[in-house]
Formats: C-alpha cells, sequence, structure tokens
C-alpha cells in the first residue's frame, strides 16, 4: 500500500459506500467521523488521482450501443504513435505494454455490434502498422469487479458471478442519467439532488433505481473506484488460461480466487488457445506469480501463463 493512504477511509468507500440518499454522510456516521472531513478527504483522493470516481459502476452489457468488446494483442514497433491512435479511439478503455515475445500492446475495444467491433479494430491495425494481431471477443464475464484490498496488498472482492442475461436499458433518458452518474458522481451531502433536478426523478427515486439495477447486474456495485497503480498497486498480471473447460475451471476459480478482478471467457484463435483470462493485481509481483501457481492446481487447467504489464497508456 502507498504509505500516507488513510486505509481505513478507503476501505470503506470501495466495500461499503451506503446506497443512500446522503451517502457520505452515512459512511462518516459508520466511521465515527465528521461528514465534512470525510467528503474534504475523498474530494482530495480525486484530485490526485487515487480515487478514479465514486458512485455506480455501470455493467457494458446493459448499453446497445456498446454491448460488445474484445481484447486485442498487437505486434506494434512504433509504440507511442500507436498509442495515441488507439487511446484516441471511442471504445478504448484500457491499454497496456506487457511482457510478450511477440504481442507487446494489449487494450479492449467495445462496439454496438460483433461486426463494428472486428472492423474497427481492423482499422485500428492497419492505421497502427500492427505486424500481426489478435482479436479475442468476449463470451461470457464471470466476474467483473476491481477493489484493492489495503490490508492484504492484493485485489480482493467476493462477489457473486456474474449474470449472463443482463438486462437491456432501453429507456434513453434512464441509461443516459445512469452514465452521467458513473461519470461525474459528486463528493457531497446529497450526491442524487444533481441527478433529481437534471432528471425529474425524486432523490429517493433514483436510489430505488440504483438498487433495482444492482440486483440485476446493470449496475455493478456502487463504491468508490481507486487508481491501483497510485494506491501501491503497481503491479498486474493477465492470466491465460489454457483449458478444455472455461466454464467449469471459471467457476472453480470463482470460488477459490476472491483476489481475481477479471474473469472473462473469450472467443480463441488458430494458434491462440487460451479461452480464460484474469485479471490480479498486487503490491508485488510474487503475490501474482502464488496466485497462479495455486490456480493451476485446479481441475481443468492445462496450462496458465502470465503476462505481467510494463506500462499501463490507459486506466
Amino acid at each position: 500500500m502507498r504509505a500516507g493512504l488513510d486505509s481505513e477511509l478507503l476501505m470503506e468507500a470501495q466495500y461499503n459506500l451506503p446506497l443512500t440518499e446522503t451517502p457520505f454522510v452515512d459512511l462518516a456516521e459508520n466511521l465515527g467521523r465528521k461528514p465534512e472531513d470525510v467528503i474534504k478527504a475523498l474530494r482530495y483522493y480525486v484530485k490526485i488521482g487515487v480515487v478514479k470516481r465514486v458512485g455506480p459502476q455501470l455493467n457494458y452489457k446493459a448499453f446497445r450501443e456498446i454491448g460488445f468488446a474484445a481484447l486485442v494483442g498487437a505486434k506494434i514497433g512504433d509504440v507511442e504513435k500507436a498509442v495515441g491512435i488507439i487511446n484516441a479511439e471511442k471504445g478504448v478503455k484500457h491499454n497496456f505494454l506487457r511482457d510478450h515475445p511477440v504481442y507487446n500492446l494489449w487494450f479492449t475495444i467495445k462496439a454496438e455490434s460483433l461486426d463494428a467491433l472486428i472492423e474497427k479494430t481492423r482499422s485500428l491495425m492497419r492505421d497502427c502498422g500492427a505486424e500481426r494481431y489478435l482479436i479475442l471477443p468476449s463470451k461470457r464475464v464471470y466476474k467483473m469487479d476491481v477493489k484493492y484490498d489495503l490490508n492484504r496488498g492484493v485485489s480482493w472482492s467476493e462477489i457473486v458471478e456474474e449474470r449472463d442475461d443482463v438486462k437491456r436499458i432501453d429507456d434513453e433518458e434512464i441509461g443516459k442519467m445512469l452514465k452521467d452518474m458513473e461519470r461525474s458522481f459528486p463528493i457531497e451531502e446529497r450526491p442524487f439532488k444533481k441527478f433529481s433536478k437534471k432528471y425529474g426523478y425524486k432523490e429517493e427515486e433514483i436510489v430505488d433505481l440504483i438498487s433495482e439495477m444492482v440486483e440485476e447486474r446493470v449496475v455493478r456495485d456502487f463504491y468508490a473506484v481507486l487508481n491501483g497503480q497510485k494506491s501501491g498497486f503497481v503491479e498486474n498480471g493477465m492470466n491465460l488460461v489454457r483449458t478444455e473447460d472455461p466454464e467449469g475451471v471459471a467457476k472453480r476459480l470463482l470460488r477459490k480466487f476472491p483476489e481475481i478482478t477479471h474473469l472473462v471467457e473469450r472467443g480463441v484463435e488458430r494458434d491462440w488457445n487460451y479461452p480464460l483470462y484474469f485479471m490480479v493485481h498486487a503490491v508485488k509481483r510474487e503475490i501474482i506469480r502464488e496466485i497462479a501457481e495455486r490456480a493451476g492446481k485446479i481441475r481443468g487447467i492445462e496450462e496458465i501463463k502470465i503476462l505481467f504489464s510494463l506500462k499501463s497508456f490507459k486506466d
């Protein structure tokens, strides 16, 4: 953990932020602190980048315009040029330099359809001058919950398995409000007041709506999202799993490894037969290696290969 951080506050804001009309006031009460002190501290952590955002975190599968995603691995010569092109593309979320002997640049991309996703990626790869690349579409998301245990020094969340039948948001105004809240949830005594005025709902109606959306997995969770690097979690490993039973292995991993943040089944390519991927973040690589070693003993896993991040270009 990075020295000087208020671990008690950041842990509570990650794992137990109350979903109420006054979440930060109630958070302060739970901690036995003054609301103004908690609000000031969280605003400071947002300002210095330790906290990326606070509030509802959405499931992209619920939104028609961004309903498909893929992981892309590319062999890139001019990394600086490629990063500029890729990061400017709408739908790109993460972009890492990783320690693979062929595919050095790895990013995720979203689009409204699988065909659009593939075409967009191919166009990007042409513009970047990629020598080779992999497009690995998401087939099933088993877990996507990025929380950092500041006491253990490793990512940690005991979340239930993702639902495969996520409800689509057909109400354009509700979808707009949810995305607005994810982007710009204010840290103040009554944060829902802003959205109440803007969208015409009562504050308690918005809280009830989000609670319902959490149950339906349209909203993955309501919490403070930390920046791993700035919180001291300087290492992350993307674990590639070779298996003939991705669903069975995924469910075993979910039960035994709360350290996993992302667990996704993806399409394979001819010379790239890794259908399952999971991420672990930690303060040192040894923790990630030890988890991969234990995971490798799970029934059905033939091989685990770790690709460590060398540099993050977009997070």
